[in-house]
């Protein structure tokens, strides 16, 4: 099989260090929403926000928890955890982002959401893109709206969600990102008055803006099998049907663009480009490399892809656990008397924590020295430096005392210690 040719001249090679500073997610649905069909595919249509960046094919199991994905996030270089769950209780949809590897946690309510199919239904012209569409071959671009930008001390937990929201994708370099990679706008809209937050995944629609209507039409009249071409039997001169404006489609009115944006965009190229062009290789190989700026309007439009969600912040946590700190909660509001007294709380069950966990390693450190006593004398016995005596029995009554005298596991201590912090469920 032939290999495939790389361009070396155009396609730069990306450094272990540049890898390693962009951001990866993992998109998870647990617990109960593994039976929610509906809520499955809202998880598959999030991942095509995410792309290219994510876990795409990623499968989940009843059996897997959240500690799980936490594990394996660290070698695979995972710097944001999504996580969509549904209460067994109220049924209600919650959206936790979390930032590897120490958090911290934000907890958001799904209030209502469509999929990528219903947002295909309500649009006049839909616009049909795939997993492997070239939209997606790079991260899309965030635009934060509704945010306020004079925040007081009250306020750190919306700079907070800022800061989140900002680093889920890589960070766009003027000097390096080209324009034309740029295909998505993923829209985080902040209501003022309700606080609720609004996502759209949007696609970006460009094309040339011609003076003349009648070439433009000309140009893109072979995207439309329906359409005929012009018929220049009565035109003595292709002038006539340039010139005409009931030649190509008649008086056309300005409402055709209304809702495209034009906007001017500068397009470098190199003067020893445009001389291989235009002159002959001696004439371009005597002028310097030279930058040239050539400046075109195009006309941007925006299709929606999908999905949307409406969200509510609810609250903020110190870590990816439940027994973390909670820094932010949107229904509960403690004085600084209550949280000295949470935190005392919260400081003397995490040294009761270390000090269990203490013993249990200090109980399985004597029990792998048993071990490794016991087979030193096995093999000093296979090679006959010692008699045969017993040893092993001794070595095994040992091993059983060891066990007896190793602490207790006791379920409760590793319980959620959430209601430390609050006193509402997740």
């Amino acid at each position: 099989m032939a290999k495939r040719r790389t361009k070396n001249r155009t396609h730069r090679k990306v450094s272990e260090e540049e890898l390693a500073k962009i951001p990866r997610s993992m998109v998870l649905r647990l617990g109960s929403s593994l039976r929610n069909h509906s809520l499955s595919q809202l998880v598959k249509d999030f991942r095509n926000i995410m792309q290219p960046h994510t876990a795409i094919n990623l499968r989940e199991r009843k059996s897997n928890k959240l500690k799980d994905f936490i594990v394996m996030a660290g070698p695979l270089g995972v710097s944001d955890l999504f996580i969509f769950n549904q209460s067994e209780d109220t049924g209600n949809i919650s959206l936790r982002v979390g930032k590897m590897p120490r958090g911290p946690t934000l907890q958001f309510r799904v209030n209502t959401y469509s999929l990528v199919k219903d947002v295909r239904k309500i649009l006049k012209h839909p616009k049909s893109v795939g997993k492997d569409s070239p939209e997606f071959l790079n991260p899309p671009l965030l635009v934060l709206n509704g945010f306020s930008n004079k925040m007081n001390e009250t306020d750190n937990h919306e700079k907070l969600m800022i800061t989140v929201f900002q680093n889920m994708f890589p960070p766009i370099q003027p000097q390096q990102t080209k324009v034309s990679s740029i295909k998505r706008v993923l829209m985080i809209n902040k209501n003022a008055e309700t606080g609720e937050i609004d996502i759209r995944h949007y696609a970006i629609n460009t094309k040339l803006v011609e003076e003349n209507r009648n070439v433009k039409k000309l140009i893109t009249s072979h995207h439309n099998l329906k359409k005929n071409l012009p018929n220049m039997s009565g035109n003595a001169d292709v002038s006539e049907l340039l010139l005409d404006p009931y030649s190509v489609g008649g008086i056309t009115s300005d409402s055709e663009v209304e809702d495209d944006a034009i906007v001017e965009i500068k397009n470098e190229e190199t003067a020893n480009n445009i001389k291989k062009r235009t002159s002959t290789p001696a004439d371009a190989s005597e002028e310097n490399s030279a930058t040239v700026s050539a400046t075109r309007k195009r006309a941007i439009k925006l299709t929606e892809l999908g999905p949307r969600l409406n969200l509510t912040l609810m609250k903020i946590e110190e870590g990816l656990t439940g027994s973390s700190k909670t820094l932010y909660h949107a229904n509960i509001s403690k004085s600084q008397a209550e949280q000295n007294e949470l935190n005392k709380k919260h400081a003397l069950k995490q040294k009761l924590r270390a000090e269990r966990r203490a013993q249990q390693q200090e109980a399985v450190k004597a029990k792998n020295a048993v071990k490794e006593a016991k087979k030193a004398r096995r093999k000093a016995k296979q090679a006959g430096e010692e008699p045969e005596n017993d040893d092993e029995d001794e070595s095994m009554a040992e091993e059983n005392e060891s066990d007896s005298d190793a602490p207790e596991i006791n379920a409760a201590d590793y319980e959620n210690d959430s209601d430390l912090y609050s006193d509402i469920e997740k």
